[in-house]
């Protein structure tokens, strides 16, 4: 391990305009590739704390995910009440692996959206 190609904790923090704490968890959590801990202290390739693409947050993040369920919801899948299905997919064909986590994450969107849409229209009405 050449110790110049990593960085600290607290360098990463600096570089990504982030807290420590959130730099820690991000660790743990695995979004660096090649991470290291030594003791109790964390060493992160420096490139990837470079190519570290930061998520977006707060109501970007749920435009984001607004968008991406338009986009999925073009595609052919139904995002109405009722079970989530593709409609180019057979009935009778068993959903697995893949496929159910695909299915739970467009049924937790179509949760998201229908929140969001509810806040949009009380705060329309505050106004």
């Amino acid at each position: 391990m050449d110790i110049d190609e990593y960085v600290s904790v607290e360098e990463a923090s600096k570089i990504l305009d982030y807290r420590k704490e959130s730099i820690s968890l991000l660790c743990r959590q695995g979004r660096f590739e090649g991470v290291k801990r030594i003791g109790h202290q964390w060493f992160i390739p420096r490139v990837s704390v470079e190519n570290y693409v930061k998520a977006p947050q707060g109501f970007a993040a749920i435009w984001k995910r607004r968008r991406e369920a338009a986009k999925i919801e073009a595609e052919g899948y139904d995002l109405t009440d009722g079970e989530i299905s593709e409609s180019s997919e057979a009935e009778s064909e068993p959903i697995t692996g893949k496929k159910n986590i695909e299915l739970e994450i467009l049924r937790c969107l179509k949760i998201l959206i229908k929140e969001v849409r509810k806040l949009e229209r009380t705060v329309a009405q505050t106004k």
